[in-house]
């Protein structure tokens, strides 16, 4: 058993880099729509946004800054953790 580990091991970080690159080239993903929710998960480092019902990975910063109800247009990677966040102001006004 442990002749096993020593040989899957080089093989799952391999495995592990290349997911991280691809994860990391375009194309990305466009998701808008209203912030409809916050949550901090249990390991209590993960941080997500819920936008148009997608989880949205995002930053403490980001987290703290952000509010519910806000229109966003948010461009993120294929595993939903957000490149950029744009704030989206309605042509009309207020309504």
């Amino acid at each position: 058993m442990n002749l096993f580990r020593i040989f899957t091991y080089p093989f799952r970080v391999v495995a592990t880099i290349v997911r991280v690159i691809i994860d990391a080239c375009p194309p990305y993903r466009y998701i808008e729509g209203l912030l409809e929710g916050k949550e901090v998960l249990q390991d209590e480092k993960t941080l997500v946004l819920y936008l148009s019902s997608e989880k949205i990975e995002v930053d403490r910063h980001t987290f703290d800054i952000l509010m519910v109800g806000e229109n966003l247009r948010v461009r993120a990677t294929r595993d939903n953790k957000a490149i950029n966040i744009d704030r989206l102001i309605p042509g009309q006004g207020p309504v």
